[in-house]
């Protein structure tokens, strides 16, 4: 599968989950409400410029952006159009803000250099082919003294589903998630201040397939495998995870979180 026809199948896939992704979306949404705390933390101390969030989504840390930076200029993209469109609908809706500036866009080819204040990355950097050339591409566009924010799903999420499928002897189509001495490598030779933290969360579904359909929901299903499971192999995971868990499925996701901030600005 080439980058760009995977690429195609995500934009395709949450922009189906428009109507369905508030409702599901519960790794996301704490993901950009433990983002959004970190946002209030160093706001009074950033640098002068303009506000970037790649994968604005349905909105849940924009609405936060708007309230915290009530006088700067906010850009809100992703590389998904319905979401764009659906983040500008809500926003209008519920944040009153003077300068929004909405717009596709893939963050993995963000052409920006010493362009923001501040960039702000929830629930996306995982999907990205080339995790250190476009966390670099980030850390580029930030100005002196910018900072960078991300929240995603780290190595060791979803381990349930792993750990089923080898019981029932069937290939994980789940994507392999960035762990964070990965993600810290990428930062070593740079002149930055990095900090990264997890945090576990437990979802609880009452079969299987409720869980599967709760990927499904929000559009986040596309799987970079190669090959992925039959109708038959389905069926087999399924019926061997409920018959394993008769009381309910519980999974766990593990958030990583990841803050970089850019010498060069006042005091450092």
């Amino acid at each position: 599968m080439t980058e760009a026809s995977f690429k195609a199948r995500v934009v395709e896939n949450f922009s189906r989950s428009t109507s369905t992704y508030d409702c599901h979306a519960d790794e996301q949404r704490v993901g950009a409400a433990t983002l959004a705390a970190c946002v209030a933390e160093c706001a009074g101390n950033l640098v002068e410029g303009p506000v970037l969030e790649i994968g604005c989504g349905t909105g849940f840390l924009s609405a936060s952006l708007a309230e915290l930076f009530p006088e700067r200029r906010l850009e809100l993209t992703d590389l998904a159009p319905a979401m764009v469109a659906h983040c500008r609908q809500k926003m209008a809706a519920e944040a009153a803000h003077p300068d929004i500036r909405y717009r596709v866009l893939d963050g993995e080819q963000l052409a920006s250099e010493g362009r923001y204040a501040l960039i702000c990355a929830s629930f996306v950097v995982h999907w990205f082919a080339d995790l250190r050339a476009g966390l670099q591409q980030l850390l580029a566009a930030l100005k002196p003294g910018g900072q960078l924010l991300c929240s995603y799903p780290g190595a060791g999420s979803y381990a349930e589903w792993h750990r089923q499928c080898v019981l029932q002897g069937i290939p994980c189509s789940a994507n392999a998630l960035p762990d964070l001495a990965s993600v810290a490598c990428v930062f070593a030779d740079e002149s930055v201040a990095v900090r990264q933290w997890e945090q576990v969360i437990a979802l609880r579904f009452p079969t299987a397939h409720a869980f599967l359909r709760h990927f499904k929901s929000t559009g986040a299903h596309t799987s970079a495998r190669l090959s992925t499971l039959g109708p038959a192999q389905l069926r087999q995971l399924l019926c061997g995870w409920d018959r394993d868990c008769p009381n309910g499925v519980e999974i766990t996701c593990a958030i990583h979180y990841l803050s970089v901030k850019k010498a060069g600005g006042c005091g450092d």
